[in-house]
């Protein structure tokens, strides 16, 4: 099933909405992630929405944000087109500093389903006018467009809040009346960033107040939870049953990430490393001790395999919590 647009991924998230369950929006920078996400979605039937912030279009463009955006979107067109379920991108936390040298490209060379402009730190008056613009430009391509309401607390690339506020019912009505957004972004006591579910004040009856006000005045659009990274089953599958349709995961991919490689590189230390105060030339392989790798565990693919089954695993997990296992549209 190739790579998808804004019309198919409407319908999943229709599909959400009747059926009371969401969608795991999953950030990611380079191919081990994104190996991992596809083969967990693949398995479980499961259509997969990937995400895309700025910064990691820039780190994969090598400081050049539009040419990493490009790759990174080749790469999920080239690996989607076998997967055998629905893919789509959205790009996640663009500011309205970037609508023109980002959004806009993107738009015209299709290489976004949706697209999330966060206005969130302006006022009132001017997060409605950014958000309703990228809304007005994004249409007649046929794109979706989430809009945040409300600050969340904490650092998502490189956007950073140092309190949370929380979305009010009225004001969200108002917003999604105003602006037009598909997806509305909810601050309900989430963090970006590292948090202990446990140690946050969560609003799960914020989030029912929301959907249900929403509902009256006909605008059920789906809600959409920042800063889940560090939730227990518990609080998720409660949100999700608040009319929570994307739960959107970066932090915790990023964390499984890192363990997995650290804890390989701690493990075959020795066959990496030379031994202290031996001095090794890579170019040659010349050691004075004789000492000489093993590049059956230097090469970086030995790594990233770990990494993609680690992400994988969690991957799964998720798609349990949520309850999108087997609910594929285009599988």
């Amino acid at each position: 099933m190739p790579y998808l647009g804004g019309e198919e991924l409407k319908r999943v998230y229709e599909l959400a909405q009747r059926e009371g369950f969401a969608l795991v929006a999953n950030n990611f920078a380079e191919p081990n992630v994104l190996i991992g996400l596809i083969s967990a979605y693949s398995e479980a039937k499961s259509d997969l929405l990937l995400q895309i912030s700025l910064g990691a279009a820039k780190f994969a463009g090598g400081g050049r944000p539009l040419p990493g955006l490009r790759a990174l979107v080749g790469y999920v067109r080239a690996l989607s087109a076998e997967a055998g379920i629905g893919v789509f991108v959205n790009l996640d936390h663009i500011t309205p500093d970037h609508v023109e040298d980002f959004i806009v490209p993107a738009l015209e060379e299709g290489l976004c389903s949706s697209v999330m402009i966060d206005a969130s730190a302006l006022p009132f008056e001017e997060n409605v006018a950014a958000t309703k613009q990228v809304v007005d430009l994004a249409r007649p391509h046929g794109v979706l467009v989430e809009g945040e309401l409300g600050k969340i607390k904490g650092v998502e690339d490189e956007i950073a809040s140092d309190e949370a506020f929380y979305t009010a019912p009225e004001e969200a009505a108002e917003y999604v009346d105003r602006t037009g957004v598909d997806l509305l972004a909810v601050s309900v006591g989430t963090q970006h960033g590292v948090s202990k579910g446990r140690d946050l004040v969560l609003r799960v009856d914020l989030a029912q107040k929301i959907t249900a006000r929403l509902q009256e005045l006909g605008r059920g659009v789906p809600l959409v939870l920042h800063g889940a990274s560090g939730l227990s089953e518990e609080q998720v599958r409660a949100l999700v049953a608040a009319g929570i349709r994307k739960v959107n995961k970066d932090t915790t991919y990023q964390y499984v990430y890192a363990q997995t490689a650290c804890r390989f590189y701690l493990e075959n230390r020795a066959a990496i490393l030379p031994p202290e105060g031996t001095g090794f030339d890579p170019i040659t392989f010349e050691s004075g001790a004789g000492w000489s790798p093993d590049k059956k565990l230097f090469d970086p693919r030995v790594m990233g395999r770990k990494v993609q089954g680690a992400v994988a695993q969690v991957a799964r997990e998720m798609l349990r919590q949520v309850g999108s296992e087997g609910r594929s549209l285009y599988a």
